[in-house]
């Protein structure tokens, strides 16, 4: 077989097996990064006094009858260089 075919094929696992290993460490700042910010809300609601039944209770009125929210106008980008 050729010699750069090989090497290429080589170089293509050794990029999966980094591919995965950044995926894998995503995962794990995804995760980390939920926590902070459910750390964030959780002071947040203490922070102003509520209790956790009373924040479930505005969160079921808040389903029942949403507050409309804001148009978003977005600004006009440069396109993605590939």
């Amino acid at each position: 077989m050729n010699p750069r075919v090989e090497k290429l094929k080589q170089e293509r696992e050794k990029n999966e097996k980094k591919i995965a290993t950044l995926q894998a460490r995503n995962k794990k700042i995804d995760a980390i990064i939920l926590e902070l910010e459910n750390t964030d809300i959780i002071g947040m609601v203490r922070e102003i006094g509520m209790s956790p039944d009373a924040l479930a209770e505005l969160l079921r009125s808040m389903e029942k009858s949403p507050i409309p929210q804001p148009a978003i106008i977005m600004k006009e980008e440069e396109p993605i260089e590939k």
